[in-house]
């Protein structure tokens, strides 16, 4: 038997399992693509099992995903994938929470039920450039991670006459997991290494950063006794594998060279002195993270909304980059070196800036889990009120 259906055979039988278990694991769902977005359901998840004692299903796109090893006797885990257009439209749960966009758009739609559709955020960066056009239009409620989101999508309902979702000032957990996990890092390592560390991690598609002068920079950054640690966007291992296979066979042999495919851990943040970057989210994540400077390489700029600038908002991402770093042109290379000693030595000027821009660009620093899990138990008891049925 093929693979596929294999697959397709142990989905049948999950989604079985599914069905038969307790209507208290099935009133509150999350669904995760892979094994990357728990991450950003982990503060809810442990806040809603281990603090409130709250039984809720996970469903995984990801048959390996490790979260099938838990022993938190309040998830449920199961793998649905080519099946989960069906799942969600048939799908009874008072509320489902999810970290993908375009709900509605494309082969994922709604559920024929009465079910409450919640957005988190798996990203820092504003709404309206970075996501498709309509993105969020069609859930019900949203976890903002700042201001920022607030503004821009009540702008849009505004202009486009839509009905207001119900947004959450709820922070960002990914963020603060980052936050703390330097904290302890510093601790660990007060000695400060003479070797210093250069994480390159740009975003994906065309002319991104790895692309055009990848081996470039990294050649440069060798040279000149760096230590260099390459992390490719997940999108760019999977539509361009061959660019990462390349930059791997020239430098797999360099000592100070680390090429890492998997985004899974944060290490590579939190050892990193300067991180090299374009318009990917992860400046954001590292900077307010880390309190760290970023150097961004200037690239065009990736717009997947093209009527961005009828809300007349300038994306976060945009705004803040010579607040939190130096913005470097592809025709000043040759400054690189320069530039990045010029950041780390102005470290703690840095760091002070970027914390305090941190604190009025997300809500509730540290906070984000409570805020978040106690919304959702208000949604489920509201929806089991209102006669919503499993």
């Amino acid at each position: 038997m093929t693979k596929k259906f294999l697959n397709f055979r142990q989905e049948i039988r999950e989604y079985s399992r599914f069905l038969k278990t307790e209507n208290k694991y099935r009133s509150i769902v999350f669904y995760s693509e892979d094994i990357t977005y728990y991450a950003y359901f982990e503060g809810l998840i442990d806040y809603l099992t281990k603090v409130k004692d709250q039984k809720v299903s996970y469903i995984t796109s990801n048959n390996k995903d490790p979260l099938f090893e838990t022993s938190n006797k309040n998830l449920k885990v199961f793998y649905i994938n080519k099946l989960l257009s069906l799942f969600i439209r048939l799908c009874k749960a008072k509320v489902l929470i999810m970290t993908m966009p375009d709900l509605g758009t494309f082969h994922i739609k709604r559920s024929y039920y009465p079910v409450h559709h919640v957005y988190i955020f798996h990203s820092l960066v504003s709404t309206h450039m970075a996501y498709l056009e309509g993105a969020f239009d069609h859930y019900d409620s949203i976890l903002c991670v700042g201001t920022h989101q607030v503004n821009e999508i009540r702008q849009r309902e505004r202009l486009k006459q839509l009905k207001a979702k119900t947004l959450i000032e709820a922070g960002y957990y990914r963020l603060e997991r980052i936050h703390q996990a330097y904290q302890e890092y510093s601790k660990a390592n007060k000695k400060e290494d003479t070797k210093k560390t250069i994480l390159i991690a740009p975003s994906w598609g065309k002319d991104n950063i790895i692309e055009s002068i990848g081996e470039k920079l990294v050649e440069t950054l060798l040279q000149s006794k760096y230590r260099v640690i390459v992390r490719p966007h997940p999108e760019t291992m999977q539509r361009t594998p061959e660019i990462v296979d390349r930059l791997e066979a020239k430098f797999c042999k360099h000592p100070a060279f680390v090429l890492e495919r998997s985004v899974a851990t944060d290490d590579s943040l939190l050892s990193a002195d300067v991180l090299i970057c374009d318009l990917s989210g992860v400046a954001l994540e590292y900077a307010f993270g880390t309190e760290r400077p970023v150097l961004f390489i200037d690239s065009p700029i990736k717009i997947r909304n093209l009527n961005y600038e009828e809300l007349d908002i300038t994306p976060l991402e945009l705004a803040v980059r010579e607040k939190i770093g130096t913005i470097l042109t592809k025709e000043n290379l040759n400054n690189l070196l320069t530039v990045i000693s010029d950041l780390i030595n102005n470290r703690e000027a840095y760091k002070q800036q970027i914390a305090e821009l941190r604190n009025k660009s997300v809500f509730y620093f540290g906070r984000s889990s409570e805020i978040g899990a106690r919304y959702i138990m208000e949604l489920a008891r509201d929806n089991q009120k209102s006669g919503s049925s499993l």
